[in-house]
């Protein structure tokens, strides 16, 4: 009697082209959106360069202020700052940009990127918990059991690569992943690991860009090109795979 070949759970490789072969991309990741954004990055450093050179105007944001305000909450600070960020993940899609800028005035580069951090972690894992224990068994429902089996093979297979690499991209929302992920087969130490691994760079630049308005708009000048570097070699990525996906075999 012929034993029945037993059913193979699909590959990374495999489910990366089904993706990247049909469908519309992500909206960073489209060529006119990455051409405007670098056309919008080379108009502003020329812009800046121009008007401070010749005019001498100053970009430079005096954060004083602002720290003296917040270092009258004391240890309340920080931890209200966190509590806020945390709720701004769970309560997607409240934009994480205009905070992480905010802790980079305040506390500096540092700090601003530890307490981000702290508040991302905690707002993570509660939405991870909250997609767990509510949305896992209505995951078939919406996308399809086929395809609700496939995520799970492939979290299964490749673990915390997947949610490191969906992190890192800046054209993927951060707090959507922690929900999708909660509603996948991860477990919860490899998702918080790895998530907080993938953060930690996108997180970093963007305080480091709201301490450089303080300092030096130079500063925020650099750390809004290396933004728009990771999106241009993301999108380069994006384009081959779906080109050589598109091949004939």
């Amino acid at each position: 009697m012929t034993k029945a070949p037993e059913r193979r759970a699909p590959s990374l490789a495999e489910i990366e082209e089904q993706l990247i072969a049909g469908g519309e991309p992500p909206l960073l990741l489209r060529r006119k959106v990455v051409g405007g954004l670098v056309a919008a990055f080379v108009l502003a450093v020329i812009a800046y360069w121009a008007t401070s050179e010749y005019f001498g105007i100053s970009y430079t944001i005096d954060e004083e202020p602002f720290r003296e305000w917040v270092d009258g909450f004391g240890l309340l600070g920080p931890l209200v700052f966190i509590v806020i960020m945390a709720l701004s993940v769970l309560f997607a899609p409240v934009p994480n940009a205009p905070i992480f800028m905010a802790a980079g005035l305040a506390w500096g580069p540092v700090l601003g990127t530890a307490y981000c951090m702290a508040g991302l972690i905690l707002g993570s894992a509660m939405a991870f918990w909250v997609a767990r224990r509510f949305g896992r068994r209505h995951l078939p429902r919406l996308i399809g059991a086929k395809n609700a089996a496939r995520v799970d093979s492939l979290v299964l297979e490749m673990g915390g690569r997947v949610v490191f690499w969906s992190r890192m991209i800046p054209a993927v929302n951060f707090d959507w992943i922690s929900f999708v992920a909660g509603m996948t087969a991860i477990p919860f130490r490899v998702f918080i690991i790895y998530s907080a691994l993938g953060m930690l760079f996108p997180t970093a630049i963007s305080v480091v860009a709201g301490d450089g308005l303080g300092r030096d708009f130079r500063i925020t000048l650099a750390a809004g090109g290396a933004w728009v570097a990771v999106i241009v070699i993301s999108a380069v990525v994006y384009w081959r795979r779906r080109r050589n996906g598109s091949r004939p075999a």
